[in-house]
């Protein structure tokens, strides 16, 4: 017996009228997110405050040495407090995005209070208040860059900035070498010293590459990224070569691990082969690597440094002398180690001794909690945000890292720390949208619903 089985009748559609791009330009400006946009006079004043973290004020490029007003003089924060107060008033457009983004990452958020804060128990009020006050507001900028950009519209303003920024330093090293050089020919350019020149040029080149990949300004960004390579090379920082080439592997080796299950081990075990090497460079037991850079068997004094620190993170070691108090003058605490080592240096050369010398174990406790959390979270970013962008987070948090072992570190006023704020913040809000994607909750209810719709079905 056969059973005619009827087809179904397909009723004739009524044809959708077609939107036309005038009408979906119109839409979108009737849009929310039409009207908050940024303007022309709020990118205006945010790429000033962009060279401005980059390049500092003009008066800055004509110092030969590490003077008071590249730390935060009075100058630098009055113009400071303008750039951030006019963007701050800009951002206020949306309000509870701005709050969310303040509070949604606690481990910066305290150890940013804490700086803030550290000028009640420094050893010397003025200097802690000045530049506690100074990065203070590059962490509200970076804040601001979140909520107001996305991080492609970022990177490719940050691009151009590097790019005249490249160009500054190129011209102060050949047209004003009286500026732009030290004795033996050494680069400095617009910055107060080799090392400074060095960090800013690696960070140029990252910066750089992600606006090459970008496909827009290509020719610029290309020759921007060689002459920030020249730089880099004509400082003679060994650690800053050293770190232009362990990030170019390590962005190699998060491209090729990226959509594979070995990504996360990949990562991890990628920075601590970085550390273990610049661990190496720093404390030079091996004498084959000193001699391949050029360096003496105390890596120029640093390791003789770090251990005459060692007693003065002693005298207060839970909050520390106050941020950036250490290194103030010959009338700071830094005077005893100056006249122990017959040479002076500006920093401990050491992130996490520098935190524990202004800080305390209280401060290092809050950056390594940070650090570590904001590591984590761009390993997550990097396997689920789509696009070239997504490599940012973690390439800058390895940046911070290897500037970290044997330098200063990031955490001062300046385009680096900015940076590093986007990236910790950014990745916080990218998981709290995607929370139950990444975490696998989704992915789970999704199987139980299939699984679930099955046994209906058989039933």
């Amino acid at each position: 017996m056969t059973i005619a089985v009827r087809a179904p009748v397909q009723e004739p559609h009524a044809e959708l009228p077609q939107e036309t791009l005038a009408h979906a330009r119109a839409r979108w400006r009737q849009s929310p997110a039409y009207r908050a946009r940024p303007r022309f006079l709020e990118q205006t004043v945010g790429m000033l405050a962009l060279v401005f973290l980059t390049a500092g004020l003009p008066t800055e490029w004509f110092v030969n040495d590490l003077t008071d007003v590249n730390a935060g003089g009075p100058l630098v924060i009055v113009v400071f407090m303008a750039f951030t107060g006019v963007l701050l008033t800009f951002s206020m457009k949306r309000p509870k995005a701005m709050f969310y983004l303040v509070v949604c990452e606690l481990a910066l958020m305290g150890f940013s209070f804490l700086i803030l804060f550290s000028p009640l128990w420094s050893v010397d009020f003025g200097t802690s208040l000045r530049r506690s006050i100074a990065l203070t507001l590059t962490t509200a900028l970076g804040l601001y860059f979140v909520a107001r950009y996305s991080l492609e519209q970022l990177l490719g303003r940050l691009s151009l900035v590097f790019v005249a920024t490249t160009i500054f330093n190129l011209v102060w090293v050949y047209a004003l070498p009286a500026y732009g050089r030290v004795e033996g020919g050494t680069f400095t350019g617009i910055t107060t010293n080799r090392n400074s020149l060095g960090a800013q040029a690696v960070l140029a080149c990252l910066v750089m590459t992600f606006g090459f990949k970008a496909r827009r300004h290509r020719f610029l960004t290309g020759l921007g990224f060689v002459g920030s390579v020249w730089l880099v090379i004509g400082t003679d920082s060994k650690t800053s070569l050293a770190s232009l080439l362990l990030l170019g592997i390590l962005l190699i080796v998060f491209t090729t691990f990226r959509f594979r299950r070995q990504l996360f081990g990949a990562v991890i075990v990628s920075e601590v082969t970085a550390g273990l090497f610049g661990i190496l460079i720093a404390t030079a037991n091996l004498a084959f690597i000193t001699e391949l850079l050029g360096r003496d068997i105390t890596l120029t004094g640093r390791t003789i440094l770090w251990r005459d620190l060692l007693t003065p993170i002693a005298e207060k070691p839970i909050l520390g002398h106050g941020w950036d108090a250490f290194w103030g003058g010959w009338n700071s605490p830094a005077h005893e180690v100056w006249i122990a080592l017959s040479w002076f240096p500006p920093t401990a050369h050491n992130a996490a001794l520098e935190y524990l010398l202004s800080l305390g174990i209280v401060g290092l406790t809050f950056w390594l909690v940070m650090m570590g959390r904001g590591m984590w979270r761009s390993i997550h970013y990097l396997r689920d945000r789509p696009g070239f962008a997504g490599l940012f987070p973690v390439a800058m948090l390895s940046y911070a890292f290897l500037f970290s072992v044997t330098e200063s570190g990031v955490v001062h006023r300046g385009i680096d720390w900015m940076l590093l704020v986007v990236a910790l913040v950014e990745t916080k809000r990218f998981m709290d949208r995607n929370r139950s994607t990444l975490d696998g909750h989704r992915v789970l209810r999704q199987k139980r619903q299939h699984f679930n719709r099955k046994l209906v079905a058989r039933s």
